[in-house]
């Protein structure tokens, strides 16, 4: 059984457990999660529609025929211009009970089928959420192929960090090491934050000069399998300041010790507050504006979130971002980002990019 009948599998077992009679499956990273092509129909309707028994469906617009090839226990179902792709895929589902339809179908789609069934229909939180939460091993080699990959780009980029360049002319060196590495697709766009613009947590590059004593704070991302990477590092220009140092050490005790703290069964906003206290008891609380970490694989930000409120428990094979920040409003920033797994004993780093303070220039 390959890696996508597994999961499968998984989400036939999670629609039991959930009382649910099917899951229709429509964005691009969920299609691409059961059946290993990235399908972006636009407007046309894509979807594999998972009974809780019987065979899986994929439905698909006959131009993308030679694009597809799910596993061989998924029927194919094509549908052209002309059809009612809408109809077609309501033929597929129950007559009666409950279906979980994709959080990222156009409500527009929903209403249509909705029209035509008189089902109960849900979120696909306990299905696709629940899948999604925890990477398996295929997924854990894509994810750890990204991070090392942004992990040589970020070493690549604080050798070009000198007085006289530009934030916008370090975005096009990540953009340029990315693509020579293979990468056509930033995660996000790329920050570089100089000076007082790193006090802004996501500042947005502009044509900001680097000059000597500057904090330069480097936050960027690449998707290279189709799974994102995301790293952020904070280095300095020349001879930092009393106060720099203060603050980088905070950030950087806070960051290690949110790591070390994580492990299977311990609620996400107790990982949050561990880098919280830390910063809060160093006098700079105020100026940690954002949550310690978020989920990432297929999208840069996805469940679960290591945020203040959220009493979810950490579990083995979740991966997320630990990133704590002191933003001093006119002054500088400071940022450092690691992505993790969780093990069955704690955390492991995917990114291993140097956290200690880097001079450069």
């Amino acid at each position: 059984m390959n890696i996508f009948e597994q999961r499968f599998v998984k989400a036939r077992r999670l629609l039991a457990e959930n009382e649910i009679d099917a899951v229709v499956v429509t964005s691009s990273p969920n299609f691409f999660y059961f059946s290993g092509t990235w399908l972006d129909s636009h407007e046309r309707l894509q979807a594999i529609v998972i009974p809780k028994t019987g065979t899986p469906t994929m439905i698909v617009h006959e131009m993308t025929k030679e694009q597809v090839n799910p596993p061989k226990s998924v029927d194919r179902l094509f549908w052209k211009d002309g059809d009612s792709p809408i109809e077609l895929l309501a033929n597929l589902l129950p007559e009666k009970g409950k279906v979980s339809i994709d959080n990222q179908w156009p409500s527009g789609n929903l209403i249509q089928l909705m029209s035509l069934l008189p089902l109960s229909f849900v979120g696909s939180d306990n299905i696709l959420g629940a899948l999604r939460l925890k990477k398996d091993n295929l997924e854990l080699k894509y994810l750890k192929d990204s991070a090392l990959c942004a992990d040589q780009i970020m070493d690549s980029v604080s050798k070009l960090l000198k007085p006289g360049i530009t934030e916008k002319e370090v975005v096009r060196e990540i953009e340029s090491l990315f693509k020579q590495k293979g990468v056509d697709q930033l995660s996000f766009d790329a920050i570089v934050a100089a000076g007082s613009n790193a006090a802004v947590p996501h500042h947005h590059p502009d044509d900001t000069v680097l000059k000597e004593g500057d904090s330069v704070v480097i936050d960027m991302g690449g998707i290279k399998e189709h799974y994102c990477s995301d790293i952020t590092r904070t280095f300095i220009i020349g001879e930092p300041s009393r106060e720099f140092k203060e603050v980088y050490s905070v950030v950087q005790k806070a960051q290690d010790e949110a790591v070390k703290a994580i492990k299977p069964g311990v609620p996400m906003k107790d990982i949050d507050q561990v880098a919280r206290n830390i910063i809060d008891k160093a006098g700079y609380g105020s100026y940690f504006t954002h949550r310690t970490g978020h989920g990432i694989g297929m999208e840069v930000h996805e469940e679960p979130y290591l945020a203040p409120t959220n009493s979810r428990l950490l579990e083995e094979g979740m991966v997320v971002s630990v990133e704590p920040g002191i933003y001093l409003p006119g002054k500088f920033g400071v940022r450092i980002e690691d992505i993790v797994v969780v093990t069955s004993e704690g955390a492991e780093r995917l990114n291993n990019y140097p956290r200690e303070l880097i001079r450069v220039g």
